[in-house]
């Protein structure tokens, strides 16, 4: 009698580890992708903060465009992290500002200023931080606003908003 395990005993095994491989790999990703959104949703609440401590020194959020405030010496909307004038007037209030955890200089994730966001449902735009194409997409239903407009791509179901507070101008 031979001992040993037969070809096709082999190739059911071999099969099976590859389907339970794939699995877990699958959720590994899946937890890589949820653990990038918590350090998004942490980097826009230090970022909230850095805007409330922007807001306690000069009395308003940075404006969308420089000449439109007194004292402000660039335009503030746009991408944050990657150098726009946001950038700059956060500096002293931040240590370091934060960028997407798959880096700068991505066209899809990426944190966004837009000092003039219209909202449905509020009367005056307002100044907002968001994290556009979070990963997850569950729980990213704002409260504030019925619907959103304006730039950077602030109205996509995967993007998570943080209302700052009223337009300064």
């Amino acid at each position: 009698m031979k001992r040993g395990f037969t070809l096709i005993e082999l190739l059911v095994v071999i099969a099976i580890i590859g389907m339970l491989s794939s699995v877990v790999l699958a959720s590994l990703n899946t937890a890589r992708g949820s653990a990038r959104d918590a350090r998004r949703l942490e980097d826009l609440r230090q970022l909230q903060t850095a805007m409330e401590l922007y807001y306690g020194d000069h009395g308003m959020y940075p404006c969308e465009n420089a000449s439109a405030c007194a004292g402000q010496s660039v335009n503030a909307n746009g991408k944050i992290g990657e150098g726009s004038g946001l950038d700059t007037l956060l500096a002293p209030y931040i240590g370091s500002i934060p960028v997407d955890p798959l880096g700068p200089g991505d066209s899809t994730h990426y944190y966004y200023y837009d000092a003039r966001q219209s909202c449905g449902g509020v009367s005056q735009p307002i100044a907002v931080i968001f994290a556009r194409a979070m990963e997850n997409t569950s729980g990213n239903s704002d409260k504030t606003c019925t619907s959103w407009g304006g730039e950077g791509g602030a109205g996509s179901s995967a993007t998570h908003h943080i209302y700052i507070g009223p337009s300064p101008g």
